[in-house]
């Protein structure tokens, strides 16, 4: 169906599922699209919009079957009609929202109740909004970017549980250190190894390390901080360059926990990601690890926040 431009209201992304630097990591599985709308002549329409794209599609005629789809397999992208008998397309993005926050939801409609709308965008239950007739082109475009968006979250989810793993493990073998290593000469060394195989694992990580020491300098950058940012790692063992502490600045107030999802933000004209995560140590606090990851331009341009 080719008609002029769409109309598209954008609201946030998932909850659950935000991938390294440039591009979207390859889904571990087949990308998977639910379709619901009430007429049938719509469902094979959009199936055949969607069938160069090579995604595993289903459909559902009301929002109940879609939900009950949803209990027999995951699912990354939804789009779905507004305007359905017994239960609306807002209402049935909703309750998907509620027991499967980790998908991308989405509104195709004819029927433009702009106030639940509005309302829906930003309590995130819908992702995007957008208005029938479609255009075939823009259409397979907006679902593309939001199946990115979507692998980008599980993506960054992984790597989050990775940093917090890689930490936690660093911590036991400090304990272990001290309780079993006696001998000044044999713990140094020790630690020096266990110090080395820290830094190698962080040094094969998809996006930008830096460790800033308790005493507030930075202390460490690992392999993607020295190519993407050579101005801040430049600063090493000194205090760190302006930009630097403002990212900084502004983690440090970010309600605790952290959010798995990091902050989205414009850094020297930049679109990234950013965390931090802090270094424990036995008696007292060893300092952070800030980490930064550059977004590809079709995620950026988006605009989803943090």
């Amino acid at each position: 169906m080719n008609t002029p431009p769409e109309t598209v209201i954008q609201g946030a992304a998932a909850t659950a599922p935000p991938g390294p630097q440039a591009t979207a990591p390859a889904p571990a599985r087949q990308r998977t699209l639910l379709l619901v709308d009430d007429e049938e002549s719509i469902l094979s329409a959009l199936k055949r919009v969607f069938r160069r794209d090579g995604y595993q599609v289903i459909t559902a005629t009301s929002g109940a079957l879609g939900l009950e789809a949803l209990t027999r397999q995951p699912v990354d992208v939804i789009l779905s009609d507004q305007r359905m008998p017994g239960m609306t397309g807002i209402e049935f993005l909703r309750e998907a929202r509620r027991l499967y926050p980790h998908t991308l939801r989405m509104t195709l409609s004819g029927y433009t109740d702009l106030q639940s709308i509005i309302e829906a965008v930003n309590e995130g239950a819908v992702y995007k909004f957008l208005t029938k007739p479609w255009d075939d082109e823009l259409l397979r475009s907006h679902v593309a970017h939001a199946f990115e968006q979507s692998e980008l979250a599980a993506e960054n989810v992984r790597l989050w549980a990775a940093v917090q793993q890689a930490n936690h493990e660093l911590a036991l073998a400090n304990e272990r250190l001290e309780h079993m290593v006696r001998d000044e000469g044999e713990r140094r060394k020790a630690m020096q190894n266990a110090a080395g195989a820290s830094r190698d694992a962080l040094d094969g990580f998809p996006m930008a390390v830096f460790g800033i020491g308790a005493d507030g300098a930075l202390a460490y950058v690992n392999r993607q901080a020295v190519l993407q940012w050579p101005e801040w790692s430049s600063a090493l063992g000194a205090e760190p360059e302006p930009a630097m502490q403002q990212v900084l600045a502004s983690l440090m107030h970010t309600p605790q926990p952290p959010d798995p999802q990091g902050r989205q933000t414009t850094i020297e004209g930049r679109h990234a990601r950013a965390w931090i995560c802090p270094l424990k140590g036995q008696e007292q606090p060893l300092g952070h690890l800030l980490l930064v990851q550059l977004l590809p331009d079709a995620v950026a341009a988006e605009g989803v926040p943090a």
